[in-house]
């Protein structure tokens, strides 16, 4: 059975591929910032008790990703899939310019950047002892250099910042055995992408389902979309 811990699950993308996953034998550690809100997830998780697990985790905070680690490694010594997909978009401080403000932009970077690389810090004992151990970082094609457009600054930034993180991480020595990738999982109709998106999220979480598991070493370092084809960095 597949142990698996995956971020922002109470909504969007997280909860839609948490859905696809229970589908597999896995056994799941779902975090949110405040659970006692998440009803769909708990709700979810209340289907599958023996499967599931809603831990809470506000990735900003230190202690709590510290927290929610010793609550994962109390129940297993060993995680085979790390998802790091909560994130934010920001607002307008850190879209439009002539309102950036720095707060917001730092902010954003590091919800979508620094966070995920400290959860994954965190986690590295857990994934050694994995089986087949994945890291995933859920980005976007705005983190990519070669993607052209204006505005959504602060964004567009923490998601190239983010895929920076699983290019190190993927070829850093004290992660060796650990696959590092990075996933843009489309334009959802999410609170994010909005309901003119071209995916729902169970389409996206479908699709990221089937490429997660194919995932190999041989992967380690690479920028994928949805459908499994590479993305240039």
């Amino acid at each position: 059975m597949q142990t698996i811990l995956i971020t922002g699950a109470n909504r969007g993308i997280g909860l839609a591929l948490m859905r696809q996953l229970l589908q597999d034998d896995a056994r799941i550690f779902a975090t949110c910032r405040a659970p006692e809100r998440a009803d769909a997830l708990n709700e979810l998780a209340q289907q599958r008790p023996e499967r599931a697990t809603v831990l809470q985790l506000d990735v900003n905070d230190e202690a709590s990703i510290e927290s929610a680690v010793a609550s994962v490694a109390a129940k297993t010594d060993a995680l085979d899939l790390l998802v790091n997909n909560a994130g934010i978009g920001g607002d307008d401080s850190g879209r439009i310019l002539g309102q950036l403000t720095s707060d917001e932009v730092s902010h954003v970077i590091r919800t979508n950047a620094v966070s995920p690389l400290i959860l994954t810090q965190a986690c590295q004992k857990l994934l050694k002892n994995g089986d087949n151990p994945r890291v995933v970082m859920i980005s976007s094609g705005l983190g990519s250099l070669q993607r052209t457009g204006g505005t959504s600054y602060a964004y567009r930034m923490s998601k190239a910042a983010m895929n920076m993180a699983a290019r190190v991480l993927a070829f850093d020595s004290a992660m060796t055995g650990i696959t590092t990738v990075t996933m843009n999982p489309g334009w959802v109709q999410t609170d994010m992408g909005g309901p003119s998106a071209a995916l729902k999220p169970e389409e996206s979480g479908s699709a990221l389902r089937t490429l997660i598991k194919r995932l190999t070493p041989a992967d380690n370092g690479k920028f994928f979309q949805y459908d499994g084809s590479e993305l240039p960095w």
